[in-house]
């Protein structure tokens, strides 16, 4: 009865929602032909932000988010507020949440330094809707200045309890873990939250900040009773990198100081706890642990790395063959580990992962590895064989020359101008009658209550379901159909899994570069999105995201989520491939 009740709740909002009209469906076909072509047509936008009707103006502030001006030169001093911020500007003082929460969020997508006093009071006026008050806090994270980790560790430090202010405070803890070092007390304060959401994005923050002052609250929590803590706790027990490996928020700031020489009875205490921690029920904490594990060079860690090659399930043991890549100092030991770890009855992830790391521990093992792996049935285990007989010289060109003259490896050789540096296939362009037709397909139904489109795809190992975004993402939306429908996607295997992280398809072939349309859904686990090098670069495969990626947020985009089968997702193996896919409607 209570889910009856709240379905009767929203669609009953959504029937009051003012209907899409022939003027609004063509305002909101020229945004999204605006949003294709990154053409930020100042006029036509501050236009479509001044309109009566709320879909059209919300869309227009999105626009502006996602059509992310030019930055100036770098000898511009100093810079230039970005494109679309004067217009953002404009719409502060929204009064609908929804409408004041996408003001935000599109701050954040602009980066814009200029705004972090405007989203500093959203944050903490009590009085701001807290849908708008979240947006805020992830708007700061990603502007990332000094003064808006200021106004993130004021928020968590007086922010209340309360079940109502969680989404906001997990929210900002995600955001400050973006940031970089600082005070740890605001995040420190929430370690102990009785909200397990709370809880992890706590654990994450202090994971991200890499500050030695986190190991003690991190032990604390690599013993919580959720697994969804733990493992982001003890990802945090690894060792602290060198400054230059950390990186910066902004180049402008001044060089990071080292730390003091860790103690060593905590270096023990540390390794000690991971060594457990490999043990752990949860197969995300074994990953996790085993990863932290591989930084510390101790007899007792290297031995439980060592053993864990041999562990039938491959995220711990390419996790484990990954670490001892690192270990070149005790090349003796590893390099006869890994190649009988890529030896033909090991799982193909293992023994790709093996080799690449054999190629510069051991390139005269890695010859026999490689050319066996460059007969694989997987596209992307057979690539980079070949790239490693590439680097192995003299006697790694020989065998390249051996297969391009066997028979048997007709078909299986790339073709030549097939590399990295072939040419992409071009979009064709659209028109606004085109657009018009995606909006009519896609956006209107969404606006409308309909229920979103689904789509069923087949492995070997069972199915998974997902629902797509239309009125977030309509354009992949259209071209997910069209690839779905066409039978492109199937027999396109997954030629990147990072255990507990992502699983990733390779390029289908004839693929169309893809315009990003970021939104507001949040890289969640289930996510499905396409991998791409940076906005707007992407091509689908597809990636199913094992984990949720905080630190991604506003870079990729959400274009559905798998809402049946995600335990088919998590035991995913390199090679796999899609076997059927189908569209279904509810």
């Amino acid at each position: 009865m209570v889910l009856a009740s709240a379905a009767g709740v929203l669609l009953a909002a959504q029937t009051k929602r003012p209907p899409l009209a022939e003027a609004e469906i063509v305002a909101i076909a020229n945004l999204v032909m605006l949003e294709d072509t990154r053409n930020f047509d100042e006029a036509v936008l501050s236009s479509l932000l001044q309109s009566q009707h709320p879909e059209v103006r919300r869309r227009a502030i999105v626009a502006v988010g996602r059509i992310i001006g030019q930055p100036p030169p770098p000898q511009q001093q100093p810079p230039l507020p970005p494109r679309g911020s004067a217009l953002l500007a404009g719409m502060h003082s929204e009064r609908d949440p929804e409408m004041l929460a996408t003001v935000a969020w599109a701050t954040g997508q602009l980066r814009d330094p200029g705004g972090v006093a405007w989203l500093a009071h959203l944050l903490s006026d009590s009085q701001t809707p807290a849908v708008a008050a979240k947006e805020a806090a992830g708007a700061l994270g990603k502007i990332q200045s000094p003064d808006a980790r200021i106004a993130l560790a004021n928020y968590l430090s007086s922010a209340p309890a309360t079940a109502a202010a969680a989404p906001v405070v997990g929210e900002a803890l995600l955001a400050i873990g973006r940031r970089g070092r600082g005070d740890l007390a605001p995040v420190l304060r929430w370690t102990t939250s009785t909200n397990v959401e709370v809880r992890w994005r706590a654990a994450w923050a202090l994971f991200r900040l890499r500050d030695p002052s986190a190991f003690s609250p991190l032990l604390k929590l690599a013993d919580d009773p959720s697994g969804e803590v733990r493992y982001w706790a003890v990802r945090g027990l690894a060792p602290i990198p060198p400054p230059a490996q950390r990186g910066r928020a902004g180049a402008a700031e001044p060089p990071l100081p080292a730390d003091p020489p860790p103690d060593p009875a905590l270096v023990a205490q540390l390794s000690a706890r991971l060594r457990a921690a490999v043990k752990d029920p949860d197969r995300r904490v074994r990953t996790e642990s085993l990863r932290a594990l591989g930084a510390y060079d101790d007899d007792a860690s290297f031995q439980v790395v060592l053993a864990m090659l041999d562990s039938p399930d491959t995220w711990l043991s390419v996790t484990a063959a990954e670490v001892l890549g690192t270990k070149a100092a005790r090349a003796e030991v590893v390099a006869p580990k890994l190649a009988a770890a890529a030896a033909p009855t090991r799982p193909l992830a293992l023994r790709h992962t093996a080799l690449a790391q054999l190629v510069t521990m051991a390139p005269e093992r890695a010859l026999d590895i490689a050319a066996a792996l460059a007969r694989s049935k997987s596209v992307a285990v057979r690539t980079a064989a070949l790239q490693a007989l590439g680097r192995l010289g003299e006697p790694g060109r020989v065998k390249q020359a051996a297969l391009e003259a066997d028979p048997g490896m007709k078909g299986l050789l790339p073709p030549p101008g097939s590399g990295p540096q072939a040419s992409r296939p071009t979009a064709p362009a659209r028109t606004l009658g085109d657009y018009r037709k995606i909006v009519e397909r896609w956006v209107v139904p969404d606006y409308k209550g309909a229920a979103k489109p689904r789509s069923i795809w087949t492995f070997a190992r069972g199915e998974i379901e997902i629902e797509l975004f239309p009125g977030d993402a309509p354009l992949a939306t259209e071209y997910f159909l069209t690839l779905v429908e066409s039978g492109a996607i199937v027999g396109t295997e997954f030629g990147r899994l990072v255990p507990n992280f992502v699983a990733q398809q390779r390029t289908i072939t004839g693929a169309l570069t893809l315009r990003d349309e970021v939104n507001r859904r949040g890289l969640t686990r289930a996510n499905l999105s396409w991998a791409s090098a940076g906005l707007d670069t992407g091509r689908p495969g597809y990636t199913l995201g094992n984990t949720p990626q905080p630190h991604n947020e506003g870079n990729f985009t959400s274009l559905g989520r798998v809402v049946r089968g995600m335990e088919v997702v998590d035991r995913l193996e390199l090679g796999d491939a899609v076997t059927a896919a189908r569209m279904i409607k509810k």
